[in-house]
C-alpha cells in the first residue's frame, strides 16, 4: 500500500508555554534549540508557509516504511543547511508513545527523503527537523499517519521499535544506570566526552493527547550529569528520549514522565 499523506495536523491554537517546577529547579523557556529566537511551535503543524512535511507510506513484508520529505511550493527540498550534525532530522512515536526513532538524513539521500521502518499497525507521529537552505533558520514540522499491514518486520530491535521504555526514574542497560532527576540525567559512570550531533547528548519529549514535541540539547554541571532546559508546552505525560554516545556506543534511554 502506498499513500500519499500530507499529515492529519494537530493544531493547537494559543499555545501557552508555561513554567514548569520540578524538585526545586524550573524549566526556562532558553529556546535554544531554535536558532533564530522564534517561539516554538511543538511541531503541531504540517505546513507552514509554502513548506509542508509529506509523508508516503509503503508497505511490505519486512513491515511498512514511511518516505519522510519536505516540499516548498510543491518541490522536495534537497538542499539544507546543517543542524547538529545532520542536513534534516526525523522522530518517529507511535501516537500510545510506546515507540521511538530518530533518523538522519544524510548524504546517501541525495533526494532529500529520509526512511523510517516500523512494524506495527496503528497511529504514528512524525516530526521533521530542518533548515532548508534559504531559511529559516529552523523549521519543525509534525503530522500524524496512520499505517495498516505492516507486516511483522524480523529486525524490530534493530530499528529501534524494541527499545526499553521505563515508567520510573531509573534506567539501565545492565551495564549503565541513568537517574532521572526532573530533566537532569545522572550517569552511573562519567560521560566519555564522545560528541553526538554537536554535543554531549540531547533530549526528544512527546506530550500525550496532542503530541506536541520539544527538543533540547545537554549542559553538563559535573563530568556524569546531563542537564536540559527545555521549552515546554505545558504539564502532561510525556514519553522522554534520551540520546547521546558512550564509550563509542549509541544509548537512547527512554522515560515515561509526568510533569
Amino acid at each position: 500500500m502506498t499513500g500519499r499523506i500530507v499529515g492529519a495536523v494537530l493544531v493547537v491554537a494559543g499555545l501557552v508555554v508555561t513554567v514548569v517546577g520540578l524538585g526545586g529547579r524550573f524549566l526556562w523557556t532558553t529556546d535554544e534549540g531554535h536558532h533564530d529566537g522564534r517561539r516554538p511551535s511543538f511541531a503541531q503543524e504540517a505546513v507552514q508557509g509554502a513548506d509542508a512535511l509529506v509523508v508516503d507510506v509503503a508497505g511490505g513484508v519486512d513491515g511498512a516504511v514511511l518516505e519522510v520529505s519536505l516540499t516548498r511550493a510543491g518541490q522536495t527540498v534537497t538542499d539544507f543547511d546543517d543542524v547538529h550534525g545532520a542536513p534534516a532530522h526525523v522522530f518517529v512515536v507511535s501516537t500510545a508513545l510506546d515507540t521511538y526513532q530518530h533518523v538522519d538524513l544524510t548524504d546517501d539521500d541525495p533526494d532529500g527523503v529520509v526512511e523510517v521502518r516500523v512494524d506495527r499497525d496503528g497511529e504514528y507521529r512524525v516530526v521533521l527537523q530542518a533548515a532548508p537552505a534559504g531559511g529559516p533558520d529552523l523549521l519543525e514540522l509534525g503530522a500524524t499517519v496512520e499505517v495498516v499491514d505492516a507486516g511483522t518486520g524480523p529486525d524490530a530491535e534493530d530499528a529501534g521499535l524494541g527499545a526499553t521504555i521505563v515508567d520510573g526514574d531509573t534506567w539501565t542497560d545492565g551495564a549503565l544506570t541513568i537517574e532521572r532527576q526532573g530533566l537532569d540525567f545522572v550517569l552511573s559512570e562519567p560521560w566519555s566526552g564522545e560528541e553526538h550531533h554537536g554535543g554531549p547528548a540531547f533530549l526528544t519529549m512527546y506530550r500525550a493527547g496532542d503530541l506536541a514535541f520539544a527538543h533540547g540539547h545537554a549542559t553538563m554541571p559535573d563530568d556524569a550529569r546531563f542537564r536540559f532546559n527545555l521549552d515546554l508546552p505545558g504539564r502532561g505525560e510525556y514519553l522522554a528520549a534520551l540520546e547521546f554516545v558512550q564509550h563509542g556506543e549509541l544509548v537512547t534511554a527512554l522515560f515515561r514522565v509526568e510533569l
